[in-house]
């Protein structure tokens, strides 16, 4: 067994040879060469590289069958503490995550899935009178989809009430009562710090609250964490993780002299808009009309304090881009440069909590590109703060 340490300096490796190749590849004097054997030598290279780096990369996945069977135990151990009969059912175990994620989603999930016992389903007898099994069922299932892994803990209980949350959310001050909130916008104000809307403490899992834990263990590995519920029948808590927390195949893009990598499962569209597809709307700035519906454009020039962009032309580009909950927005950029593949460098501890960002990356001109967190930037986008068009600025 490789120790985790001498993996991931053995990727870090491969990462920097991969961008040594692509330096070397994109080189004028290479790129502006007729030797037809060099140009041969160089492509058979990079294929060497990628084959590295894709079996360096496969060295660090592990299958999520022993993290599965530790929730096993735990529902076991919970249900008979709080007098309940519950059974986990499982999917998926063997798909396999970065090694490295493991132990950082191992509290999240024993998290969630202490809460399904303890607060979701149902005792026997109110089950019963309901109609529904005695036993109650918890499902954890693990799954690849566009590019991610997907990691569900599903349960067969009460569900989430949309009222009694939106009720204590009011009572908070985190929404207005004119505020208009889809059921999963609602949904994610039990992630808020110390939101609960549990009225009885338990000694399993207290009052049900630290799911704002959870979330920032989620988005940590860049990932994002959903909820489907209906009162009654239950709930799904859906996690989305990257497959790795090394690569990603990105799209590289120009604002000003600056280069920005949007990953490219998150990508829907570029374009250059027609003057008709752009509108200003009150008190929400410059949209776009893409097949019948209006998104929001987002100047990341603005977002990043960039001077002199070339986004005020009529040359400008538009990248279209969705986050895990299917809202879109629309960037302004510069240039499109061209897809590649990634290798991802932490920010460090002074710049890891940059709204909109990711991650950092060596560019092939030696370049440092910065990552974007799509999710952060269509929330920004979104909520109308920042970065957006048509927006008077002090």
């Amino acid at each position: 067994r490789v120790s985790t340490s001498r993996l991931d300096r053995l990727i870090d490796m491969v990462g920097e040879l991969v961008i040594s190749h692509s330096i070397v590849a994109q080189d004028k004097v290479v790129t502006g060469s007729n030797d037809h054997e060099l140009l041969r030598k160089i492509s058979q290279t990079g294929k060497i590289v990628r084959e590295m780096q894709d079996l360096s990369m496969s060295m660090r996945m592990v299958p999520l069958k022993a993290t599965f069977s530790k929730m096993a135990r735990l529902v076991r151990d919970v249900s008979r503490k709080v007098g309940k009969d519950v059974k986990l059912v499982t999917e998926g175990e063997d798909t396999e995550i970065d090694r490295n994620m493991v132990d950082v989603i191992n509290d999240p999930l024993m998290h969630m899935v202490r809460n399904s016992v303890d607060h979701g389903i149902e005792m026997p007898e109110v089950r019963q009178k309901m109609g529904k099994p005695r036993s109650g069922t918890v499902k954890l299932s693990a799954y690849h989809a566009a590019g991610k892994v997907v990691v569900e803990i599903e349960d067969d209980g009460k569900g989430l009430s949309r009222n009694v949350i939106l009720a204590k959310a009011k009572e908070r001050g985190l929404v207005s009562d004119e505020a208009s909130l889809s059921d999963r916008e609602i949904f994610k104000m039990i992630f808020e710090p110390g939101f609960s809307t549990v009225e009885t403490v338990t000694d399993v899992s207290g009052r049900g609250v630290g799911m704002d834990v959870v979330r920032k263990n989620i988005e940590s590995l860049r990932g994002q964490i959903e909820i489907d519920s209906e009162e009654g029948k239950g709930s799904v808590f859906r996690m989305s993780l990257p497959l790795t927390l090394a690569i990603i195949d990105g799209m590289v893009v120009r604002v000003s002299s600056e280069a920005y990598i949007i990953p490219t499962v998150s990508i829907v569209t570029s374009l250059k808009p027609e003057p008709e597809q752009l509108s200003t709307v009150l008190n929400q700035g410059e949209m776009l009309s893409l097949h019948g519906d209006l998104l929001p454009l987002f100047r990341l020039a603005d977002l990043f304090f960039i001077e002199k962009s070339d986004q005020d032309s009529d040359n400008r580009l538009v990248v279209v881009i969705e986050d895990d909950n299917k809202k879109r927005a629309g960037l302004i950029i510069d240039e499109l440069i061209g897809r590649q593949q990634i290798v991802i460098k932490s920010l460090g501890e002074t710049m890891k909590d940059i709204p909109g960002i990711s991650g950092a990356a060596i560019m092939p001109n030696g370049q440092v590109g910065l990552i974007l967190d799509v999710g952060g930037v269509v929330g920004i986008a979104n909520s109308g703060n920042g970065g957006r068009t048509g927006e008077e600025k002090n």
